[in-house]
């Protein structure tokens, strides 16, 4: 995140599904309902066993390299009911995490990408915390995702935009013309440009 803000000129960023937030050099957490100090919630989903039983209850894969460097959240992917895995997690003592739902995987039709999260996090919540820690008001936000996922940001912002890639059955009326980062600079252009 540090190096995509450098090269974009942004002051700061928001990753791994709101959990990191990165100002300059400063780094904060909000991880939500993790309960384990001096561990990464990385660390405990390894460790304590949550990762490996979403693994074998859902028959996800680690959706690597993406998961390089992660601290917060681990990503998966494949095709899971995320009702029936976050009910399993709770009843194995697991409650501190949570399984999410990414979106569609684009290059591989039928599958998703998750997140293994801490509870009480979210990409609407890294909204929420940034818009409240700098006094943005929510007429003055605005947010460009990939996926249905990004979707919960809505509410948190003056305008929601999903890239022309983004699933493509998913009615939503802020659609871009371009596709990946082509859509990200064409929101960009238009917010510059009023």
């Amino acid at each position: 995140m540090r190096e995509l803000c450098r090269l974009l000129g942004l002051p700061r960023g928001i990753a791994e599904l709101g959990c990191i937030h990165l100002e300059g050099n400063e780094v904060r957490y909000e991880l939500g309902a993790f309960p384990y100090m001096g561990e990464t919630p990385i660390d405990a989903m390894a460790s304590r066993g949550p990762l490996d039983l979403v693994r074998v209850v859902a028959q996800l894969e680690p959706h690597d390299p993406w998961n390089e460097g992660r601290e917060a959240t681990f990503i998966l992917r494949g095709a899971a009911d995320v009702a029936d895995v976050n009910t399993t997690l709770v009843h194995h003592g697991f409650d501190w995490c949570e399984l999410v739902d990414n979106g569609a995987l684009a290059r591989r039709p039928g599958r998703h990408a998750y997140h293994l999260a801490p509870v009480g996090t979210g990409k609407d919540a890294g909204v929420a915390v940034d818009r409240a820690r700098h006094g943005i008001d929510k007429a003055a936000a605005f947010y460009v995702g990939d996926s249905a996922a990004d979707l919960a940001c809505a509410p948190e912002v003056a305008e929601c935009w999903l890239v022309a890639n983004a699933e493509v059955d998913v009615d939503w009326p802020l659609r871009t013309a371009a596709p990946y980062g082509g859509g990200v600079a064409e929101v960009i252009t238009r917010l510059l440009a009023s």
